[in-house]
């Protein structure tokens, strides 16, 4: 009998591998995972709120907020009200940011590097796309699942 894949498992491993380089190479920069992953998400998606980077970050809005206060205190972010709902903040990154974020270009291609040695051009186009793919799985299983929860008659919620 083939013996299952514990997926889990190895990505799991994976990661004990990798977050430890990654946070001393934030931390050479004097800032956390949470706040370089912050920075990232508003260099793709400036102008959102911060419940939505919370979301993009995968972290509560609780500790987004936590998290931003550094940031928009060094400069790294700012937030201007939403032109359109005067009571919505957006968020966008700075050019001190941005220059943070490039700063750490080099160190995390690097690590990137590490993390593919000995893999082909195919193998490594096909690994970023499988992740890729993981990762939609996930969150169109998480989407179904908060779906199904709020269908639940409050009856049957005990």
């Amino acid at each position: 009998m083939e013996r299952r894949v514990n997926y889990v498992y190895v990505i799991k491993q994976l990661e004990l591998g990798l977050r430890p380089r990654f946070v001393e190479l934030c931390a050479a920069e004097g800032m956390s995972a949470a706040q370089y992953t912050a920075l990232t998400v508003l260099e793709r998606r400036p102008g959102i709120t911060s419940s939505e980077l919370a979301r993009r970050s995968f972290v509560r809005a609780q500790t987004m907020a936590i998290t931003l206060e550094p940031l928009l205190s060094a400069d790294l972010i700012r937030r201007e009200r939403d032109p359109e709902n005067g009571r919505r903040m957006l968020l966008f990154l700075t050019e001190t940011g941005a220059a943070a974020i490039e700063r750490l270009a080099n160190p995390l291609a690097e690590l990137e590097e590490q993390l593919v040695t000995g893999f082909t051009a195919a193998e490594r186009s096909q690994f970023a796309e499988l992740l890729r793919r993981s990762s939609h799985s996930l969150a169109e299983a998480a989407a179904r699942d908060r779906s199904e929860d709020s269908e639940t008659p409050a009856s049957e919620v005990s």
